[in-house]
């Protein structure tokens, strides 16, 4: 009665295979949320409140956190019903001394918008 295994032995695995796996695992994962949670962009927007005033102009209110005072560049675009992009606007908003700025941005639509989103936020050069 012979067998691969009574001919050649059995291939073991080491005893380090499963643990190192597990290590390396969490040495990413521990990786990764450090670096998400040290990732901050220096500026970012948020609607606060947009107004749609005819089938092609929607008015939204942007505020623009900074914790420098430095320029900003934010591109904000309008939604309409089908979630398809109606109009986009890109504005600067300058330098100043408080961290947060309220901005009104008009935006002009091809067609009725039901909402307006900030698409980015970044660092003015």
């Amino acid at each position: 009665m012979s067998t691969l295994d009574a001919r050649y032995g059995r291939r073991t695995r080491g005893r380090w295979l499963w643990p190192t796996v597990a290590a390396v695992g969490v040495l990413v994962g521990v990786a990764w949320a450090a670096w998400v949670a040290l990732d901050t962009d220096p500026v970012s927007g948020e609607i606060h409140g947009y107004t749609v005033e005819s089938p092609t102009r929607v008015v939204a209110t942007l505020d623009v956190r900074r914790p420098d005072p430095v320029a900003a560049r934010c591109t904000l675009y309008a939604q309409a019903l089908d979630h398809s992009v109606v109009g986009e606007r890109t504005i600067d908003v300058p330098a100043g001394r408080r961290e947060r700025t309220r901005v009104t941005v008009p935006i002009t639509t091809e067609r009725e918008a039901v909402t307006a989103v900030v698409r980015t936020c970044q660092v003015l050069d």
